[in-house]
């Protein structure tokens, strides 16, 4: 039963996307702001793709049995762990090479913002790594 949880955790976000999607898009509209309308539309699209997906999996228990198999395997959890792993430390060492160029054309205002989201996604690794090593 932790994997229905789960999957209604999903639907809920998927709900939460929506809204969020709507509001962006009613801002957009107001305002006269392509931005906030396309994210709103991406939003909006995300969380009825997800929808969709949470309804396909839980039709009948078949599909529902193999959608959990294929999440909890030990294999299909490795692979996309490692993959997660191997696509964060590319993410840096790009980032990081990014920065330099940056600086090298003198281009410091976007070179600290570059730097400034890779600070933050480091910072959010740490802070879950601490939290994860607490629990386990």
């Amino acid at each position: 039963m932790e994997f229905l949880k789960k999957l209604k955790v999903r639907f809920y976000t998927a709900i939460v996307f929506i809204v969020l999607g709507l509001v962006l898009i009613a801002v957009g509209l107001m305002n006269a702001t392509e931005m906030a309308s396309s994210f709103g539309l991406m939003f909006v699209v995300i969380g009825i793709a997800r929808i969709i997906q949470y309804k396909r999996i839980t039709k009948d228990e078949e599909s529902l049995h193999q959608r959990e198999v294929a999440e909890n395997d030990e294999r299909n959890v490795m692979v996309w762990t490692k993959a997660r792993s191997l696509a964060f430390s590319i993410y840096i060492m790009i980032t990081c090479c990014a920065i330099v160029v940056l600086y090298l054309m003198n281009m410091t205002s976007i070179a600290q913002i570059v730097a400034y989201n890779l600070f933050s996604f480091i910072l959010i690794y740490w802070v879950c790594y601490f939290i994860i090593s607490r629990k386990y």
